[in-house]
């Protein structure tokens, strides 16, 4: 995968988290919609430095899409709660792709960023899960 490939792939998946928490965020009340707003915000913050690092490379960013699959109960606090972590979740994965595919001050936002998204799914009740590394051979 390029560099520019897996910032795509942020954008995104970036994309997808702020549609995600745009819907689910509003199904949730007192702290929980507070840390809903700070992740949605923190997902837009992502999403256009994603975008910007895209187009810093001669691209193009992925255009968002029309709709994304929410949990079939997004409409509880329950389920907007999954809806949440699973978006988190599945970030992990990607950010860790734009680390590998990255280096410098890139690969250490990807992999810090990589790391809150972990960190808002385990807060949204996902259970924790090991961060993906890459081991070089030597």
């Amino acid at each position: 995968m390029t560099e520019t490939e897996a910032w795509s792939a942020v954008v995104s998946g970036e994309d997808a988290a702020v549609f995600a928490y745009s819907v689910a965020g509003a199904r949730v009340k007192g702290a929980a919609r507070r840390q809903a707003l700070a992740g949605l915000d923190a997902h837009r913050d992502a999403r256009s430095k994603a975008a910007a690092l895209v187009v810093a490379a001669g691209a193009t960013p992925p255009p968002a899409a029309p709709a994304y699959e929410l949990d079939p109960d997004v409409s509880s606090p329950a389920g907007a709660r999954r809806t949440m972590a699973s978006v988190d979740n599945a970030l992990v994965a990607v950010y860790a792709d734009a680390a590998a595919a990255s280096s410098g001050a890139d690969r250490r936002w990807a992999a810090r960023t990589g790391a809150d998204c972990a960190v808002r799914a385990v807060q949204w009740g996902a259970s924790p899960q090991a961060f993906p590394t890459r081991v070089d051979a030597s």
